[in-house]
């Protein structure tokens, strides 16, 4: 087997309207298609979709727990223009904080944040790293 591309992310959330609330309204990620209890989001080449967890236990016929905030399943890393202006306009709008913003020694700034869900959101900018050709 030879995996082509990632073609999509289905987050399973508890509310849909509430992640919804975050992502779209948040984030400002554009709403591409919706259904009773599934969302797909304008994310690039690689899809981001909403699927309720009820609606996923269903599916896999066997319950579905979420993660908990000492147990995080995974992390979506969003690339910002500026790290500290996207860090203070989701804390403006309630979204619970992790970690803010810092310099990692590989070239980027990074901050992190949860979702509705409590799924792991970092926002992600590169910086200029020196005697690069960007410097």
């Amino acid at each position: 087997m030879k995996v082509e591309a990632l073609d999509y992310i289905v987050l399973i959330v508890d509310d849909l309207e509430r992640a919804l609330g975050f992502y779209r309204d948040a984030l400002g990620i554009a709403l591409r298609h919706r259904a009773e209890r599934f969302a797909q989001l304008e994310t690039g080449a690689t899809r981001l979709g909403l699927f309720t967890r009820e609606a996923m236990a269903e599916t896999l016929a066997q319950t579905i727990t979420p993660p908990g905030e000492q147990a995080p399943a995974f992390e979506l890393g969003f690339k910002v223009d500026d790290v500290n202006a996207a860090w203070e306009e989701l804390r403006a709008t309630g979204t619970p904080a992790v970690t803010p913003p810092h310099d990692q020694p590989w070239g980027q700034r990074t901050a992190y944040v949860r979702d509705p869900d409590g799924n792991l959101i970092e926002l992600v900018q590169q910086l200029r790293r020196p005697g690069s050709p960007d410097a």
